[in-house]
Formats: C-alpha cells, structure tokens, sequence
C-alpha cells in the first residue's frame, strides 16, 4: 500500500511538472502581405516576421526565369535567411544582448548556424503583434527580457492611377523604438540582407559598395561576370535613412562579424566583400564555394543605427530594400519542334515553356541599379508616404463594416502578387499561383471578367492595355483566347489557348464596353471597336448552328470547364445578352448604325428566349437543349445571370425582367447558400445537399465547392437589388472562412493567390447602387428609378 502511494505522489508531481503545450490553427503563419510594386515581384511578411515567397528575381512560377532555390550548406540546410532584422541592445551596467526580430524557425537563422549554440545571447523574440491590412504590415515586437518595444510598419507605395510610383521594385520599413523600463538604454538597430544576384550559376564573383549621403546611406550588391542580360542579373539595395549609419559589406560567417557586434555597438564601415571571393588558377574571380563543397556561396551586408535611450523615450528610424532584376523574359509554352527552356524542367508538372524575347519591367524606363531605386525612395518618400496613406485612409473613412472593407482590402494584394507590367507598359494579372507552380495563364478573360473591376477602378490604363493585348491575339475569324503567355504577346497554348470556349467573344466585347463607359476614352473605343464586330460575328456566324442569333453549347466549353451546358445556358446566355446591349452601345457611339440595328435585333431575340425557355418560375434554369437531345437541366447555378451584375455596372438598366432577377437571387440563397460554409455553386434541386460528384467521371467538384470571387461578386450584385443584409452575411461568411484557414490573403480557386476575387471591388459600386456611363454616375433613388 505504501507503494502505491508513493506511485500516486509521483504521478501527481510528474502530471504538474510535464512541459505540455497547446499549438494552435491560428499560430500557423500561412500568408501575409506582398511587399513591392506592380509587376515588380514581390516578398511576402508573415506574422512570424520571416519573409516568403521570393518573387523578385523573374523567377518561376512568376516569371519564366529560374525557380528560386539556393543550394544549401550542409550543416545550415534549414537556413534561408535573406532578410532579417536584429537589435542589440546593453542596459547600463549589464552584459549586451541581440534579439532576431522574428519567431525562432530552427537551429540556423540570421545568417548564423547553430543559432542556440555558438549564440545563446542571440535569439528570437517572445512575441509579435500583428495587424496586416493591404500595403501594410504592422507588428509590435516584445520580449521580455527586452526593455523596450519595436513597432515597424512595412509598405510600399500604393497609390491609384499613379502607375509609376505604385510599380516601384522596394519596400519602406518605418521602425519606432521605445524605452519602457526605468533606465538607460543603448541600441543598435541592424537590417541585413543577402546577395542574391546570381543566385542560380556559381560562376560569378560578388560586388558591394556603398553610397554615402548626408541623410542617408545605401547599401548596393551586385555579382561580377555576369553578362548584363543573364537571367539573374542584377543588383539589391538596402538604405538606411541617417547619415550617421554603420555598415559591414561583405560577412559571411560568425567569425568576425558577429563575434565583433556582441562587443560593438556600431559597424566599423568596413567592405569584405573581398573575403567572400577567391582567385583561379587562371586570374578569374569567384564567389568562394561554401565548405563541404556545395554550390553555396553567402555574401552578406548589413547597416544600422546606434540611439542612446533614456527611460521613456523613443527613436524612429526608416530602411528601404530595394532591388533591380532588368531582365524578365517572355515565354509561352512549348510545342513540338520546339526548345524548352531548361530550368523549368525540375519537376514533371512545370509547364514546358520555350523563350521568347526580353519583355523588362516597367521599372527599367526609370533606373539602372537598386541604388538608384533607393535614392528615389528616400528622396520621395514623404509624398510617396502620404499618398499611399491617404488612398488607406480613405478607403476606410465608410461606414460599411469592417469586415467587408478588410475583405475587399485583402483582394488588392493579388495585384503585387500576380502581376506583370513589362518595360512597355502592358500589364495583366495571373489567373492563379501557389509558391511553387503557376495556375493558369495571364490575363485570363473569363476570370478578368469577374476580378477585373479591381483593375479598372484604380489603374484604368492598365486594364485597357489587358484588352489590348488580347486585341493583338485575336485571331482573323475573330476568337479571342483564353489568356495570354508570360510575355503578354502570345496566348497560352497547350490545354490554356483553347478557342472553343464560347464565353470568351462575349467577355472580351463586355469588358471593352464597360472600360470605355467608365473611362470616357473614345480614342480606346475606336481603337477597339473592329476587334469587337469581328468577335460578335464570329459567335453569329460560326458558333449559332441552328440560326437563333444565340452561341450553341455543346459540353464543357465556358469558365465552369467541368460544367457541361447544351443548347441555351443561363450563365452564358445572360452574358451574351450584355454582350449584345454594349454592342448596341458601342455602335451608337461609333456612328455605326448597321451594327447598331444588327445588335439591337440579337439583343431582343435574345432576351425574349431567355425568359421562354430558362425561366421555370423561380430562376433561370442550367439549361435547355430545346433543338437537341440533351433535355432540360434544372440546376440552380449561382452566376445565372451574371449578365444583369454586368449591365448595372455599365449603365444598361435590366436587360431581363427585374422580378425575375431578384427571385432567381433569393431562391440561390435559399437553396445554395450556408452561413457556416458558403456560397456553392450550384444546387440541383435532386440534390439539394450534395452534388454526387463521386458518381461522375468530372474531373473536379465544381459544383459543392465556393468559389470566393463569383461569392463576392454575387454580394455585389446583391446591393444592386437591394439586398444589403443577405450580400453582408455572404461577406461575412467569406472572410471568417479565409481567416480561420489563415489563408487571409491568399485566397484559393484554381491555384491560389487567385485572379477572380479581385470582384470583391464591386462590392463599393454594388452598395451605392452606382452604374457609370461616359461621365454620368447613376445612383438609385429606389428600385424603381435612377439619379
């Protein structure tokens, strides 16, 4: 008995003494915030504090360049440092101390292996606080044994129709330091940045050096023996924003640089970059490889500034990181005979690209080297600064919720992530992308349909150039493609160039319309106005078998490509019906009146048959093979009428019949949507739970799954019809979803960081009723009548 006692006793304390801990869902830091510029590539800050997702260097899937990967050392595999933030600090009287602005990852960070090892006194911070919100990422940085706090704000400028400014290749890191303990303080605030130019050939030796100005110093890496036009040729900048900076061009390893900053409370403004190089045999310069014999070769550099902080007080302090990766090729995919471009071989599901020419980026018409950049960014940054700031508080001085403007602010920052905006200035936004694979083509016009109000509303010009580009690929009988190559110059072939797709003529006339309505620009109109007769005749002449004035579907050929449709659909046919007003419109304005009676004839056929034969009463039915042997199918899809959402924003008024349009809205609430789960795609009334898709030979769910941008399109289309609190709640619905996945802004279709949901802009026009025509900005007064 009295060993059982004994036993029960040391149970108890083993159970009180146990390290056990809780790990949550909401600790995983799974996206963030895109810093950099349009078509610029970008890095992406978690609220771990690392950066993610390197798309700077026109790498892969971005770009057609190199996948970013850097051979590792063999005792710091782990170690991916390329950014990083540290302070050291030395209350008076104690020993120094260095803190990593940063959640530890593993045993070698910072530049540094064995982090726990050779460097106790270094180490990650306790905690962050974090607040992102589309161009900025806020984090309050604690510790404590840290006498002080750090808040940094992260952006780049972001500023509505300054294309210019917002395309900019760096990013701002404004830092506020402040004492809270009752004594002195001496701080060493340090950025450090690594060399990654030429990250994918050892056969390069490292360059630095530094551009001292009275307000500012700027740190500028570079590699030599690079043909200026290689690939990853290039430079990275990193200024600090005092005169009285210190750097340290050119570590490598613990030995000396951070053996000395335990002891130093400053750079010594030194370059060894000259360490991190060795000489061949036959006089040529290299980058030293890294012990052990791994193509490894690490060059990094740092600068900081030193405060003294009294108790209370604080000190602000700006860096800017910059780079400068001119040359960006174009490619499109492979076909037979031809030559595939060899670093996209890696994996089986890269896609075969072949090179095409040098496309650049915007950024190239105004800098030569990411000093240059640098320079720019410190002497603009205050009007640079307070307009990013001013567009931020704008959007947000609105009484709409706070979640529907934090869902719509998310979306904007696919525009960093996916973007491309070439030396030209031809710009287009991938269809999706995950950190290791491209998903889709540039541009892509059924789903710019949706996410192209994004675009429109705050580049107008780069929308435009979108549509022009497609112009360029149209083809003589008139089809538009699917989406456009990596260069913008070609279409995506391969499984992304098919033409068979009957939405795309319809999509491609809707969204020229529409930009010219909401821009004014009569010079677009008519620079685009044949492009648009010959796609609308196309669909009349070569895809209207039965001479309905209608486009027949035959199967699987529309943006729901695992959604067969026959004869009359309603997605498709509502779409033409738009199609066919703006043609009407579009006539008008180009004096063109045999056009404009031709698309005015289509236009009442059309509308009359979609009410006959897809209204069953309630809603617009998937469709009716009315001259085939495919029958009726009475699935309730949520984009029915898409076509309607598209002429309230162009001014059209209802081009079907108003009572219809709402009930068709309110039975796909009743029957599709969930406010726990979301909004479906569609719902067969057979199968009001669950579309059997596992009885199919689909290739994929489309039907039981969301898709967020048509769910937040449809919330703006619920605005239009006066149905605020139900377009709320799917909101809502959408941005618990994507918060509680920690996938914030990173929203998923087809590959993530997804193009559609930039519909999410809609949501503004949709809840002020606002249609805009040529100038003329329509605002209801009910649901019966327009301002």
């Amino acid at each position: 008995m009295k060993f059982i006692k004994m036993f029960i006793i040391a149970a108890m304390l083993t159970s009180l003494l146990s390290a056990s801990e809780i790990y949550k869902s909401s600790y995983r830091p799974r996206s963030g915030i895109a810093h950099g510029g349009l078509g610029t590539g970008s890095v992406e800050l978690r609220k771990d504090g690392q950066f993610y997702n390197w798309s700077i260097f026109n790498n892969y899937p971005l770009g057609a360049g190199p996948v970013f990967e850097i051979p590792a050392h063999p005792r710091s595999h782990d170690d991916k440092s390329l950014l990083f933030f540290i302070v050291r600090y030395q209350v008076e009287g104690k020993d120094p101390q260095l803190k990593l602005l940063q959640l530890n990852r593993g045993y070698n960070e910072a530049g540094l292996e064995g982090i726990a090892y050779y460097y106790p006194w270094l180490n990650g911070i306790d905690e962050i606080e974090y607040e992102a919100r589309f161009p900025y990422t806020d984090m309050t940085f604690r510790d404590s044994g840290m006498p002080f706090e750090i808040d940094v704000t992260v952006y780049n400028p972001f500023i509505p129709f300054d294309v210019k400014n917002s395309s900019l290749p760096g990013v701002y890191f404004d830092f506020k330091v402040r004492n809270t303990s009752s004594k002195d303080v001496n701080v060493f605030l340090i950025a450090s940045l690594r060399n990654l130019v030429g990250y994918d050939t050892v056969d390069k030796y490292f360059t630095a050096d530094i551009v001292e100005k009275d307000a500012y110093k700027v740190l500028n890496m570079s590699a030599g023996d690079l043909d200026p036009e290689y690939r990853t040729y290039g430079h990275m900048g990193l200024a600090s924003l005092s005169g009285e900076s210190t750097y340290y061009l050119g570590w490598e390893h613990k030995h000396p640089y951070y053996e000395r900053l335990v002891v130093e409370n400053h750079f010594p403004n030194i370059d060894d970059t000259a360490g991190r190089n060795v000489t061949l045999d036959n006089g040529e310069k290299r980058g030293r490889i890294a012990e052990g014999g791994t193509k490894d070769q690490r060059h990094f550099s740092s600068i900081g500034i030193t405060r003294d902080l009294s108790a209370g007080e604080e000190f602000n302090h700006s860096f800017v990181f910059t780079w400068y990766f001119p040359n960006a090729w174009g490619a499109h995919q492979a076909q037979d005979g031809m030559q595939p471009i060899e670093w996209l071989q890696q994996d089986d599901y890269r896609i075969n690209y072949t090179k095409t020419k040098r496309i650049g980026h915007y950024y190239n018409n105004f800098f030569d080297s990411a000093a240059g950049v640098a320079d720019y960014m410190v002497q603009q940054k205050a009007p640079l600064s307070r307009q990013t700031r001013r567009f931020f508080d704008d959007f947000y001085a609105s009484d709409l919720p706070q979640f529907a403007l934090n869902q719509i602010n998310s979306q904007l920052n696919t525009f960093i992530a996916s973007s491309t905006l070439d030396r030209d200035g031809n710009f287009a936004i991938r269809e999706g992308m995950a950190p290791n694979k491209s998903w889709g083509p540039n541009g892509t016009m059924d789903v710019s349909l949706y996410g192209s109000a994004s675009v429109l509303s705050l580049f107008p010009d780069l929308q435009k150039s979108t549509m022009r580009r497609h112009k360029h690929c149209q083809t003589e009988r008139g089809e538009i493609g699917h989406g456009l190559a990596v260069d913008l110059d070609y279409l995506q072939s391969g499984t992304w160039g098919v033409y068979h797709r009957i939405d795309l003529p319809g999509n491609y006339i809707q969204q020229v319309v529409r930009d010219y309505l909401w821009t004014g620009d009569e010079d677009y109109m008519k620079e685009m106005w044949p492009s648009l007769k010959k796609a609308f005749n196309y669909v009349l002449n070569d895809r209207d078998q039965d001479g309905d004035l209608l486009p027949d579907m035959e199967g699987i050929m529309c943006s729901y490509d695992n959604f067969p449709m026959y004869g009359m659909a309603s997605y498709i046919h509502s779409q033409w019906l738009c199609a066919a007003e703006g043609m009407v419109q579009a006539a008008r304005v180009m004096n063109d009146e045999a056009m404009q009676r031709k698309s005015r004839n289509v236009f009442e056929v059309t509308r009359q048959l979609v009410e006959d034969k897809l209204w069953n009463g309630e809603y617009y039915i998937l469709y009716n093979d009315k001259e085939g042997d495919k029958g009726v199918d009475n699935a309730c899809l949520t984009d029915q009428v898409i076509g309607q959402w598209l002429a309230h924003q162009s001014g059209f008024g209802y081009i079907l019949n108003p009572e219809h349009v709402r009930s068709a809205l309110q039975t796909v609430l009743d029957l599709s949507y969930q406010a726990d789960f979301g909004l479906r795609n569609c719902t067969w009334p057979e199968y009001p739970e669950l579309y059997p898709i596992h009885e199919t030979n689909l290739w994929v769910d489309q039907a039981n799954t969301c898709w967020t941008g048509v769910e937040l399109g449809f919330a703006s289309f619920l605005m239009y019809e006066d149905m605020y609190d139900e377009a709320m709640s799917v909101i809502k619905t959408v941005d618990d979803r994507y918060r509680d996945n920690g996938l914030y802004f990173d929203h998923q279709e087809f590959g993530g960081h997804y193009f559609r949901p930039m519909s999410a802009w809609a949501i503004i026009n949709g809840v002020l009723g606002l249609s805009i025509r040529n100038d003329h900005y329509s605002f209801p007064l009910s649901s019966g009548g327009c301002l």
